[in-house]
């Protein structure tokens, strides 16, 4: 295959996974708003296994290229300013705490372990961003050891969905 088809079919993968993970996401709108009507900010993290999965095929600057993609168009779609700010931070480091975990990690972990730490990362920086922005002091904490128990429990299924695609598909 020359230099040119293979650039045209990154460029497609990479769309279409942008396309999936934006989807996903919507969808996690709707299944988060029912499984957790108490917590309005908590989602299950369905596009996390698009990012899990790229982590894992594509190398950082395409993955990270389809989070920054994805971050864009949620935002866009399903977001106000304020949630898009919020969801960027915490979904840009959360990417760079997963891309180095997988890094450090290696073999020693699978696709739940790089899931969590994305999870956890993803609350903590949602935290901070939130009680910079808001001033709400300790409500920011309790609200958040809920979440982080929400986020352990999503990033611990999402882990073991992304291991079995990470496991079933491969990109030539």
């Amino acid at each position: 295959m020359n230099i040119k088809n293979q650039k045209t079919k990154e460029i497609v993968l990479i769309a279409v996974l942008v396309a999936l993970a934006v989807i996903l996401s919507y969808v996690d709108k709707i299944i988060s708003q029912a499984a957790f009507p108490f917590l309005p900010t908590a989602k299950v993290g369905l596009a996390n296994i698009v990012i899990i999965f790229s982590l894992y095929k594509l190398d950082f600057k395409k993955t990270f290229l389809l989070v920054i993609m994805k971050s864009l168009l949620a935002g866009l779609v399903l977001g106000n300013p304020v949630t898009f700010i919020i969801s960027f931070f915490a979904t840009t480091i959360s990417f760079l705490g997963m891309f180095f975990a997988r890094k450090v990690l290696k073999d020693k972990t699978s696709a739940v372990g790089i899931s969590v730490i994305g999870g956890v990362l993803h609350i903590v920086i949602q935290l901070v961003v939130v009680s910079l922005i808001y001033s709400l002091g300790e409500v920011v904490i309790s609200y958040g050891g809920i979440l982080l128990l929400v986020s352990l429990v999503t990033s611990i299924i999402i882990g073991l969905i992304s291991n079995k695609i990470i496991n079933y598909l491969t990109i030539k």
